[in-house]
């Protein structure tokens, strides 16, 4: 897949001479930083959002401009910089870390060149200038959706809240989440905090165990199968568990994990080692290829959050993953290749209808409405866009859609 995208990477950045209709993108993606493999991903949607246009009869042709980044400030400020003094580049693109994001989005204001993050969620994207626009869903609005989806749809009042104080994206959805799934008249019955990088996660199987109480003798359990109906395009029914006879102290039924995807990732493995099974409930961080398998391994069911669903029955989502196989020889593993295809449809979508120039695109894409991109219908309000939010499952190692959020 690599040498796929690499060969594309330099077809789409031969500096060839502008034609009639073609237009030039930047795209900026930390493919040297630990979020490599997935922006990779959105790298690769963008990659055959430029194929699809180009080999369309439509009169909008693309060439792309590439840059790659460590996750190191200096890194991003260099290859955003070098995409905003880049000559002839009418828009920009790509970004799915919120602390890259919030470093590179004043270098494209500065020179008033439009950027639409790709996969970004902090909530203040947006405030940094008129050319800022982002595509997913932010932070707090991830954190109250999800929140909902514990108290209206898992059924569920008492839980154990692991949660980032790094001050990054997880932080913030696990703010919002708490705040909200309280005001719901939930009960965190542990607040476990992860304060470092790579943090021993021993204390919070100790503290599971703890709250476990011994369940009576008579209890049995039973299934019971849950609508979705509060939800739009939701699935048919989510199962939970529940005991005929409440233990006489309340128990955590479901874990709620917000935290960087390694440190997720080494607590679900934490977790099936000391045999504690719960029904876990993820933020964004879920939703990045280091995560898959731990969650396929993982042996209770698995939620999560995730900014487009892959096995949607629409055409366009059919159509999307189709392409994507037969171009990089796999289906998407994330929801962030289907934000980078959308980026790019989005900006020659937004060029064909009001003009190809800065000003236009800048102008042209806070007015969009009801654009239907794989991630779902995507309108904006002022330079935030609002599309749906999509829940995710792991079930018996088997990935599926569990119902969608708006």
């Amino acid at each position: 897949m690599r040498i796929i995208t690499l060969l594309l990477a330099i077809i789409c950045c031969l500096p060839t001479q502008l034609y009639a209709g073609e237009i030039v993108l930047g795209t900026i993606f930390g493919l040297k930083s630990s979020q490599a493999p997935t922006a990779q991903e959105a790298l690769n949607g963008a990659l055959l959002a430029i194929q699809k246009i180009n080999n369309s009869k439509g009169e909008i042709k693309i060439r792309l401009e590439i840059e790659s980044t460590t996750s190191e400030t200096t890194g991003i400020l260099k290859g955003a910089n070098k995409l905003a003094q880049s000559k002839g580049i009418i828009a920009a693109t790509g970004i799915i870390d919120d602390n890259a994001a919030l470093t590179a989005g004043p270098a494209f204001q500065a020179v008033q060149l439009p950027f639409l993050c790709t996969g970004a969620q902090a909530d203040s994207l947006s405030h940094i200038g008129s050319n800022i626009f982002t595509l997913a869903v932010p932070d707090i609005r991830t954190g109250q959706l999800l929140a909902e989806f514990t108290t209206n749809t898992m059924q569920i009042d008492n839980i154990m809240l692991v949660r980032s104080d790094l001050a990054d994206s997880t932080a913030r959805q696990a703010d919002s989440y708490a705040r909200r799934f309280k005001r719901n008249g939930g009960k965190i019955m542990a607040e476990m905090r992860i304060t470092e990088p790579d943090p021993d996660l021993s204390f919070i199987s100790k503290k599971l165990q703890e709250l476990n109480p011994p369940q009576p003798t008579n209890s049995t359990v039973i299934n019971d199968t849950v609508g979705v109906s509060d939800f739009v395009d939701s699935a048919a029914g989510i199962t939970i568990q529940k005991r005929e006879t409440e233990p006489a102290k309340p128990q955590v039924e479901a874990v709620i994990i917000f935290a960087p995807a390694r440190i997720a990732a080494k607590l679900l493995k934490q977790l099936k080692e000391d045999q504690l099974t719960y029904s876990i409930l993820g933020g964004t961080s879920f939703d990045t290829v280091p995560m898959q398998q731990p969650m396929k391994d993982y042996p209770s069911t698995v939620y999560f959050a995730s900014q487009a669903a892959m096995d949607r029955e629409t055409p366009l989502v059919r159509s999307f993953v189709k392409s994507y196989k037969e171009l990089f020889g796999n289906v998407p593993q994330t929801g962030y290749a289907a934000l980078g295809f959308d980026s790019i449809m989005l900006l020659a979508a937004t060029a064909q209808k009001h003009g190809t120039t800065s000003a236009a695109i800048r102008n042209g894409l806070g007015q969009v409405k009801d654009f239907e991109g794989v991630c779902g219908k995507i309108t904006f309000q002022g330079n935030g866009a609002e599309k749906p939010l999509y829940v995710m499952q792991f079930k018996s190692g088997q990935k599926s859609m569990a119902t969608v959020l708006k």
